[in-house]
């Protein structure tokens, strides 16, 4: 089959790649391609990984572990973490200021609490969602007495709390911060912090050879002046008993101070044959230590509706040996109570606990050895090492109160 060149028309042959009439090229010409230069290629590619880079970002900023951080107090989610002292659950301390005796051992609690938006507790909800939660101090290296933290328990003297670390420190551990960390079984971490500073406190010694103190009166009259002498409301006030019997009584009524008793050679112990009483305002604990309370059958030796502690001191011949009373917190430990009607009775309605141990006290001879009306917080009391003998009724606990009898000896 012939066809025609399209240039001078001349007859071609169907296999003809030219003609032989005007030498023209028959086949036509495709346009060439222009080539995509080097740089420009490398520049799409890198361009290209940006945009991988930039989504893998984002995705990763999505869905990465989080951390927050704060000072007493923390938002995570729809959850309010806090940290305080006290009982209240919506006022955060980021700061604590404790005042201290030098040679002063201390305990306080550092106390977690959770609420949602609205101010409800939310415990439960967030502890769920906790893998582990942990407590430390950070930034006490140079500290001659360094803080202590328990790990984050549940307390049973303050159950409103879901958590609480116990910070014990002297008067000479200075400052310190203190870091709850939580790790969350989503990967996000939270640290919660407090900062902790101990203030040393002015400490005021009386001693019998320097103050009148040799009876009752005496005494009481010292007791009743130190307020005008003493006006710093955080001084620690230490009264050192010469070795007498006090025939009679006195009450701490203005401040609370501590009584600490004395022995001669021969072994004669600062004894009271009167009430002493505790009712000073200001909630601060008044120390009694290795005194002797001899009562006749009537009365009671030692009571106070303010917070006291009783250590190595005797109770003998009362109606009732010690009585704690309207708000207080009292502690007994390594006391003798013998022949008393009431050995130690608790009937206070406080809302507050000090301290759980009741250990080392020996009840011997009492009607009731330790009666139970009422006590602030279920607190378990712990009688560890303490010897209960020949009581016609050990304990009478009328509110059922948590005891821990363990480490009791009932003969």
């Amino acid at each position: 089959m012939e066809h025609k060149c399209p240039h001078c028309g001349a007859p071609l042959r169907s296999e003809s790649s030219f003609c032989p009439h005007c030498a023209q090229d028959i086949h036509p010409r495709k346009a060439a391609k222009t080539a995509t230069p080097l740089l420009k290629k490398l520049l799409l590619g890198l361009l290209a990984l940006a945009v991988l880079a930039a989504v893998g970002l984002g995705l990763w900023l999505a869905f990465a572990p989080r951390t927050y951080d704060g000072y007493g107090e923390v938002h995570y989610g729809d959850w309010q973490l806090l940290l305080t002292q006290h009982t209240d659950r919506y006022t955060p301390v980021p700061e604590m200021t404790i005042p201290g005796e030098p040679e002063g051992q201390y305990r306080v609690p550092s106390r977690l609490f959770i609420n949602d938006s609205t101010g409800n507790d939310v415990s439960d909800a967030f502890l769920a969602e906790v893998e582990e939660v942990s407590a430390a101090f950070i930034g006490q290296e140079d500290s001659p007495s360094p803080f202590q933290c328990s790990q984050p328990a549940y307390n049973e003297g303050a159950p409103e709390c879901p958590l609480i670390s116990l910070i014990d420190f002297t008067g000479e551990s200075g400052a310190a911060e203190l870091v709850w960390t939580f790790q969350m079984k989503n990967g996000d971490t939270i640290y919660l912090r407090q900062t902790y500073e101990v203030v040393p406190i002015p400490v005021y010694d009386y001693h019998p050879e320097d103050y009148p103190m040799d009876t009752a009166e005496e005494l009481q009259a010292l007791i009743d002046t130190i307020g005008d002498q003493v006006d710093d409301p955080v001084a620690v006030i230490n009264l050192h008993l010469p070795p007498v019997t006090y025939e009679g009584g006195i009450t701490i009524r203005d401040r609370s101070l501590n009584l600490y008793g004395s022995a001669d050679e021969g072994g004669n112990r600062t004894t009271f044959t009167g009430p002493v009483q505790v009712v000073a305002p200001d909630g601060e604990i008044a120390y009694l230590q290795d005194i002797d309370f001899v009562g006749r059958g009537s009365g009671t030796g030692l009571s106070g509706s303010a917070p006291f502690r009783a250590t190595n001191c005797t109770f003998t011949g009362w109606d009732t040996g010690v009585y704690a009373y309207g708000t207080s917190w009292v502690n007994v430990i390594g006391c003798t109570f013998q022949s008393n009607g009431i050995g130690f009775h608790f009937d206070s309605t406080g809302d507050y606990a000090n301290h759980s141990m009741y250990n080392d006290n020996r009840f011997f001879g009492n009607d009731v050895a330790v009666r139970l009306d009422n006590v602030p917080t279920d607190i378990t009391l712990n009688f560890q090492g303490s010897i209960f003998r020949a009581n016609a009724q050990s304990i009478l606990n009328l509110c059922d109160q948590p005891l821990d009898l363990s480490q009791a000896t009932f003969e």
